[in-house]
């Protein structure tokens, strides 16, 4: 891993009137919350040496509940490294979650898809950076070259999704970093 900073890149396959109905959830929120809930980590001996490449993915949840005012996106991040050449052999995986709270004050017209849509492209970018910070620390206290956690991207896809991106995972670029 290295300190080459490289652009993460989201495919998403959304329509305007989805990104739409995301939007007017967007524009009554203000984030009150941010914690982080849930992590873990395993580093394997050999994590330190040669040439790694990584994949990244996330997925997220919403919770609206009207009597408090208040909208809860789960953000769920993964993170495995692995020897280069060798993609099946991880020598390094971490997970983090984070709950980000929002308040609300007028729920009038929000659908339950605009929710999703709403934690699938702004709570997921809200999250980014506390989950860059995390993953930048948990590398350095691991003992390994430093990584630095690309910027969050939103790029439309040509319509090509695997099973796990229709699934609520999303799939960020494999990268290759090398030790120095």
């Amino acid at each position: 891993m290295s300190k080459k900073t490289t652009t993460a890149k989201v495919k998403r396959k959304s329509s305007k009137s989805d990104v739409n109905v995301g939007l007017l959830v967007s524009d009554r929120v203000q984030l009150k919350d941010v914690r982080l809930i849930e992590f873990g980590c395993n580093q394997k001996q050999g994590a330190s040496r040669g040439k790694k490449a990584y994949n990244m993915d996330y997925s997220t949840e919403a919770a609206v509940n009207k009597e408090s005012g208040h909208v809860l996106v789960i953000a769920k991040f993964h993170f495995e490294a692995f020897g280069e050449g060798q993609p099946q052999k991880n020598v390094l995986k971490a997970n983090a979650t984070f709950a980000l709270t929002y308040t609300i004050e007028n729920f009038e017209g929000l659908t339950d898809k605009g929710f999703k849509q709403f934690a699938d492209l702004n709570g997921i970018y809200n999250a980014w950076p506390y989950w860059r910070e995390f993953m930048q620390n948990t590398i350095s206290r691991l003992g390994l070259p430093p990584l630095v956690i690309p910027v969050f991207r939103i790029v439309q896809s040509a319509g090509e999704h695997s099973a796990k991106s229709k699934a609520g995972q999303k799939k960020i670029a494999r990268k290759t970093a090398r030790k120095k």
